[in-house]
């Protein structure tokens, strides 16, 4: 039976070279906006973090008998990497709202301000953790609670403003709002409704319980869980709703149908948590009992599948659709086409992990089937790419249109800033973790 471990590798390696290869991609792009440039740099280390972050899952979880580590007081360096990693995607995360893909940073005092943000609050989170063995970790998703708002309001403004002026160029930022919102809370959209029904904080309770975090630690990272969920609860509400206005008059379209996967998803999944309401209390009374094979299936390829390989997927499209990069050089197509095939790779992988969590399948035959998927989608592969660029068209575009871009004397080197102070951040991490992980 395959289990979610064995994606955590390919969602590292996926992360890295895709944020890698956005990184090489935008130092070549040098006739792009500020707001696109740094855009890519900020999603392009975002990627880089997170797969760091599951290199140092997969590391950790090769040490532990049974592959799943949760003893909070038993931290190694993996296990402090992770943390670290994950805590400077969120406040990358956290960031992004005030500058894609609606600015609200336009000024050249604030554009320059997001680097040294950035750096100074993820060091000081990352430390502040370190020192208390990272039990408060999961508080740090309160960051995201500005930018939830402004994502938000930019998309039903601008769905607003198509279905109501009938302004067809209005769906680019809708879209791009929705996409950023489902990158960032997509894993958590799919409890939607056991986070309306409020039986999250019983899974919530068992995974403390199992992890050995007393009280005095749940109460935090209970309130970042909650905050989160909330957040996305709402957010597939609201794109749901505002999904079924537009196809009430334009028709349904891809994001359209991404949006409903993901509501059923959640349907399905309320129902099936609910269903085992007593397995997840019986950590609270006995002995905690294992949740049924089928379960684990059904949330190792709905949920894990969409946080592990379908948000990467998500940012693949917002880069390439959205013309972030400049992919129609011609000495940058053939390193877009290495972000197409690993597109490609990510839609391949999922199917063979799933048929070999459903079916008694062989690695060898698996691998000949992943092969031959291999192969025939990069004979489509040139296609896929041409679709994707001739659609594409940079969101700044439609804001210089509406007067409402600022574009001030951004010098180069103030963007490369960000990529310097965030290698200088990576550096940081891995000498705190070597160091305090030796010493305690």
């Amino acid at each position: 039976m395959v289990e979610q471990d064995s994606m955590v590798p390919v969602a590292a390696i996926v992360c890295f070279l895709l944020g890698v290869t956005t990184l090489i991609l935008l130092n070549r792009s040098k006739d792009r906006m500020w707001m696109d440039r740094m855009t890519g740099l900020m999603l392009g280390w975002c990627l880089v973090f997170f797969g760091l972050r599951y290199a140092a899952a997969a590391l950790r979880d090769t040490k532990v008998v049974g592959g799943i580590v949760n003893s909070i007081p038993n931290l190694d360096i993996f296990q402090y990497l992770f943390y670290s990693f994950t805590i400077a995607a969120i406040v990358i995360g956290a960031m992004f709202p005030f500058v894609y893909p609606y600015p609200i940073f336009q000024k050249a005092s604030s554009i320059k301000l997001v680097t040294p943000i950035t750096f100074g609050v993820s060091l000081v989170i990352i430390i502040s953790m370190m020192l208390t063995e990272y039990h408060y970790v999961w508080f740090s998703h309160i960051l995201f609670l500005p930018g939830y708002f402004i994502l938000l309001l930019v998309y039903f403004r601008f769905i607003s403003e198509e279905m109501l002026d009938d302004d067809k160029t209005a769906r680019r930022m809708s879209l791009a709002s929705g996409i950023v919102l489902i990158a960032f809370f997509g894993q958590q959209m799919t409890w939607w409704l056991a986070q309306i029904i409020s039986i999250n904080d019983e899974f919530v309770g068992r995974f403390a319980i199992e992890s050995g975090v007393g009280d005095y630690s749940y109460v935090p990272n209970w309130i970042g869980y909650t905050i989160m969920n909330s957040v996305a609860a709402i957010s597939i509400l609201a794109l749901t709703a505002g999904e079924t206005w537009r196809a009430t008059k334009k028709g349904i379209n891809g994001f359209t149908v991404v949006i409903y996967m993901i509501l059923g998803v959640g349907l399905i999944s309320g129902i099936a948590d609910y269903a085992i309401l007593g397995i997840v209390d019986s950590c609270m009374y006995t002995v905690c009992e294992e949740f049924p094979k089928s379960y684990d299936i059904w949330y190792n390829f709905t949920t894990d599948a969409l946080v592990l390989l379908f948000t990467p997927l998500m940012v693949m499209y917002l880069l390439l659709h959205f013309d972030v990069i400049d992919s129609a050089a011609e000495n940058n197509q053939w390193m877009t086409r290495i972000i197409v095939i690993l597109m490609l790779l990510i839609v391949s992988s999922t199917m063979i992990e799933l048929l070999q969590s459903i079916l008694p399948v062989s690695d060898m035959i698996s691998s000949a089937i992943l092969a031959m998927v291999v192969a025939i989608f990069i004979g489509w592969e040139e296609r896929i790419m041409k679709a994707l660029i001739a659609e594409g068209e940079s969101i700044s575009k439609k804001l210089q249109a509406l007067n409402e871009l600022n574009e001030p004397e951004i010098q180069d080197s103030d963007l490369q800033l960000f990529s310097k102070s965030m290698a200088v951040l990576t550096g940081f991490i891995f000498i705190l973790c070597i160091l305090y992980s030796s010493i305690v």
